[in-house]
């Protein structure tokens, strides 16, 4: 068996400066770096790394899912500091990019940070369940 310490998630970026800015200024993450390397922390104590990489190209999934209290609310403040909504064939998305009863009843949308990345947010049971799940 396997005495784990602790864990993170992680992913790369090809501009750590951009995505130091993004993840401060336009998501209000709390962000600290040392060495070249990011340390995103979330409200909930969840810490991810964010790591510089020359070749980077950003994965074809969600990096990062963020639950909140209300995707639209998130939403709209992103669509006044420039973020666009990512738009998937699969799903119905509303005229904001949201696609409403997403992940057992709430509420969901996706962007990217400066490298490409997709983070996705959701809201309500969903964002609960997962919650639950994680706790």
């Amino acid at each position: 068996m396997v005495s784990t310490q602790r864990g993170f998630g992680s992913f790369s970026v090809d501009d750590v400066d951009a995505a130091r800015r993004f993840y401060e200024d336009v998501l209000g993450m709390r962000v600290t770096g040392d060495r070249g390397f990011l340390a995103l922390h979330l409200d909930s104590g969840t810490t991810f790394m964010v790591y510089p990489k020359e070749d980077h190209v950003p994965a074809s999934f969600t990096v990062l899912h963020l639950a909140v209290d209300d995707v639209d609310e998130v939403v709209d403040e992103l669509g006044r500091q420039g973020v666009e909504m990512l738009r998937y064939e699969s799903f119905d998305h509303d005229e904001r990019g949201i696609v409403r009863g997403f992940m057992e009843g709430g509420d969901g949308a996706w962007f990217t940070d400066p490298a490409g990345n997709v983070i996705g947010l959701m809201d309500g049971p969903g964002a609960e369940l997962f919650g639950a799940m994680t706790s």
